[in-house]
């Protein structure tokens, strides 16, 4: 197990030292662990060891604690600053075999990379691993994945993250830029309330779904679908990962689906002598989402994303201009009057 302190600088830093007020705060920090936490102690900075060598033993390059303790004492009986005084007094007053046992866990990490500089960073240690021409999705997936580790970690859900574990995550994240797979948007679940479907009321695939009567919960459901479909193609588009062609044939395809159930369910309706349109104009749109067999690519099954396309469709945001697909049986009749009324 290892316990971090990690200090970022922005700009010019001034090197760091036994002196250094990030070096006293950190320990004051460490201080307060128990005598039975035998941790490894890591401090990373982007600040670099000076000209001196005084904490050069706490790196795993040069390693001499005993050399560092000696420093490290020196300075706190001799250094003038006010702000790490009470810290310092606190370190000298611990017994010898406290301090020592303290400093020889104790692992400096200098001169780390700037998060300006991350970025640059990652792309040359996972550069094996990136498809050609992805590297900018490819890192934004990895940092959305790791946020999701670290939250979880914070949160102590997760335990530890272990080799296997970031092996694995690459992995997957190289298979979902496959040709024949697209990624998840590293936002998802994008965060959608009942309360958020309001900015939809006016649409015309919320129009159509109140023409069945759909019930609040699958009413807002509906939206939510929706939303996460034109956020995930928005993110597809913007990484240049789906063609707009590509996505024109998948809506063709989710098409035909509905058109083929439609006058299936509409005739059968006719034969039966049915009169609730609006119960008829439910179970068109419960069997197209059950039954639907459309995938924009092969390894790419998520159920929200199509569901999300039937009412894209039904908005006439993509499909035929001028011809949107619609649930209740006299669907076009009814876009047709609401045409004459504006």
């Amino acid at each position: 197990m290892e316990l971090l302190q990690v200090k970022h600088h922005a700009g010019p830093a001034a090197s760091i030292s036994a002196s250094s007020t990030d070096l006293w705060r950190t320990l004051n920090v460490w201080m307060d662990l128990p005598d039975d936490v035998a941790s490894v102690l890591r401090l990373v900075t982007t600040q670099a060891l000076g000209q001196n060598d005084e904490l050069l033993g706490l790196t795993s390059r040069s390693r001499d604690t005993d050399h560092a303790l000696t420093q490290i004492l020196q300075a706190a009986r001799t250094s003038g600053s006010q702000v790490t005084q009470m810290w310092r007094d606190r370190f000298v007053a611990l017994d010898p075999r406290q301090q020592h046992a303290l400093i020889s866990r104790i692992f400096l990490e200098d001169s780390a990379p700037h998060a300006d500089d991350l970025m640059q960073s990652l792309a040359k240690v996972f550069r094996f691993g990136i498809p050609a021409g992805r590297e900018d999705v490819f890192l934004e997936l990895l940092l959305g994945r790791w946020a999701v580790m670290a939250v979880g970690m914070l949160s102590r859900k997760i335990s530890a993250v272990a080799g296997t574990d970031l092996i694995a995550m690459v992995t997957d994240i190289a298979g979902q830029l496959g040709p024949d797979a697209l990624p998840i948007d590293p936002s998802f679940p994008h965060p959608f309330r009942p309360e958020d479907a309001a900015d939809y009321a006016e649409r015309q695939f919320v129009t159509q779904l109140r023409w069945i009567a759909l019930d609040e919960t699958r009413l807002w459901k509906s939206i939510r679908d929706y939303h996460r479909a034109f956020a995930q193609r928005s993110y597809w588009l913007r990484h240049q990962l789906l063609p707009e062609g590509e996505l024109d044939r998948f809506a063709a395809r989710v098409r035909d689906e509905w058109e083929n159930l439609f006058d299936k369910k509409c005739a059968q309706m006719a034969r039966d002598g049915r009169t609730d349109l609006d119960i008829v104009g439910q179970e068109i749109l419960e069997d197209l989402s059950e039954q639907s067999r459309a995938r924009i690519r092969d390894r790419f099954e998520e159920g929200w994303f199509s569901r999300g396309v039937f009412h894209a469709l039904a908005d006439g945001e993509i499909g035929i201009p001028g011809d949107p697909i619609g649930w209740h049986p006299e669907f076009v009749e009814k876009l047709g009057e609401l045409l004459d009324a504006s």
